[in-house]
């Protein structure tokens, strides 16, 4: 391996270029001549930044294979198999990577992640109790942890001090949302969330909190109202553009919701979510010509995006579902 090579690599990476990093990590490896645990590893970092993590769980155990004991192959493969949702394995690798001084710190955090996924709440409140973390970070563990085992009190009270921390922390915001309406009830929360929402100078989670309160005790159009004014202020918003197509397809507004979703498809082709509720939006406002037709231009757009395939089938097939039907005599749809 040359410097120059696997800085043209680096330089990949850096871009998020990951599709163009995996083919270069690839053809390094069949380059090489023999087995290269090195590029091995760098194809697993590039596949599993283009989200295609099962290939680059593959890649970091063929790394293994070549290298039993090659720590950064042992750090993508943990990596990998977190990506993967396959927290179990994830954590394996993570606890045996954690007995490697130089990657101690980085393995105790996945630790604690994996263990946050897996839900074994106890296991996390006594894995912090053995680590030398920062209050800030160990009172947003124990939050989760806490409101985990419906210890609603005392997740209230570490929320707070995560709040003390870090004011206005989304992640924070959201979870104190939830314990607060187990203890108090969701009037009471949705009216104080309601007037800190109104305060322009909050950041936008708290109106977002607020909009979602709303959707919760079946306040759709409030709740749409919100998201539009939201997003009127925030111009780079995909998220709230997200929550508010959904909303508004919810509440039997599908044709204001279906050209949100085709925005939010051109900037993320790869969610899943959206297209199910695209999909299913064009089918109840009788508009699947119309998603059949933005597939084709977005998949001419952007034809390294193969699952897009799967989704122009899955419309057709409804497609020829719903003419059969209609040309059907005897048909009780």
């Amino acid at each position: 391996m040359s410097r120059q090579e696997y800085n043209a690599f680096r330089e990949m990476l850096r871009r998020k270029a990951y599709a163009e990093a995996a083919a270069f990590a690839e053809q390094q490896t069949v380059e090489s001549p023999g087995p290269n645990a090195f590029w091995q590893t760098q194809l697993s970092l590039a596949l599993a930044g283009a989200n295609r993590t099962g290939e680059a769980v593959r890649a970091a155990d063929t790394a293994l294979e070549i290298e039993p004991d090659n720590t950064f192959a042992l750090r993508a493969r943990a990596q990998a198999l977190y990506a993967n949702h396959d927290y179990e394995a994830a954590l394996q690798d993570f606890r045996e990577l954690e007995r490697h001084s130089r990657f101690r710190e980085y393995a105790g955090r996945g630790v604690l992640r994996c263990l946050n996924r897996l839900g074994h709440w106890q296991e996390l409140l006594d894995c912090l109790e053995r680590r030398d973390l920062s209050p800030r970070e160990s009172a947003a563990w124990r939050a989760y942890a806490l409101a985990g085992l419906e210890q609603t009190e005392a997740a209230v009270e570490a929320c707070r001090r995560w709040l003390a921390f870090d004011p206005d922390q989304p992640r924070a915001l959201w979870l104190l949302a939830d314990l607060e309406i187990a203890q108090e009830g969701l009037p009471s929360v949705l009216k104080r969330m309601g007037r800190l929402a109104r305060i322009p100078s909050r950041p936008t989670v708290y109106r977002e909190i607020y909009a979602s309160l709303c959707r919760r005790a079946g306040r759709d159009e409030r709740a749409i109202e919100v998201y539009e004014n939201t997003v009127a202020d925030e111009t780079d918003a995909p998220r709230l553009r997200r929550r508010q197509a959904f909303a508004l397809a919810k509440n039997g507004r599908e044709l204001e919701a279906v050209p949100i979703m085709e925005e939010l498809l051109r900037q993320n082709p790869k969610d899943h979510y959206v297209h199910s509720a695209y999909t299913a939006a064009c089918r109840r406002a009788g508009r699947l010509e119309r998603a059949l037709e933005f597939y084709q231009r977005l998949l001419a757009e952007r034809p390294e995006q193969k699952n897009l395939y799967g989704w122009i089938r899955r419309v057709e097939r409804t497609l020829e579902t719903t003419h059969a039907a209609d040309a059907d005599p005897d048909s009780t749809r």
